[in-house]
């Protein structure tokens, strides 16, 4: 046999006392309208998109700038080292390159600072898109700067092939 259990309480009646002992329902704030609104949690903050829209400017700035920089100071080195090509010995350094040293500073500056401004919209595009703020915007950006090597070394190799080309040494 089973040991007795003890009696469930009875809620009470509506107007009158629980019973000793008994479990009470639990606390219930007013329901005055006047204070509803100091009692509701205040609405969820939307983030701003800024974030993302910034990195999808610098993903931009970086994959079209650093390649038509690359592609008209790569154009100007060919034109001007072109005419030389067809001489040139098996011992020859860097030296071909002094006439256009100018264009091939442009073509560095143009390579590094598109380096690192992909790398910045890369970074702050993943961030974008993890926290929320422009997802669709960080989204694009990472596309961009990851696509940006590839389109700056199409730009570069065309810029080159053109500069050569205009300068009559093929």
């Amino acid at each position: 046999m089973s040991a007795p259990q003890p009696p469930i309480p009875q809620p009470p009646v509506p107007g009158g006392h629980a019973a000793p002992g008994a479990p009470t329902a639990p606390y219930l704030p007013p329901q005055d309208p006047r204070f509803a609104p100091l009692l509701q949690a205040p609405p969820a903050r939307v983030p701003s998109p800024l974030l993302g829209r910034v990195a999808l400017v610098l993903a931009i700035g970086a994959t079209v700038g650093a390649s038509i920089l690359l592609a008209v100071a790569l154009a100007a080195i060919g034109a001007g080292v072109g005419p030389q090509l067809q001489t040139l010995s098996p011992s020859a350094g860097l030296e071909i390159l002094s006439p256009v040293r100018d264009w091939v500073l442009l073509a560095e500056v143009a390579a590094w600072g598109g380096t690192a401004l992909g790398v910045w919209a890369l970074v702050q595009g993943i961030v974008a898109t993890v926290r929320n703020r422009g997802r669709r915007a960080g989204i694009a950006a990472i596309v961009i700067a990851a696509l940006g090597p590839v389109v700056a070394g199409a730009a570069a190799v065309a810029g080159a092939a053109a500069g050569i080309a205009g300068s009559g040494a093929v």
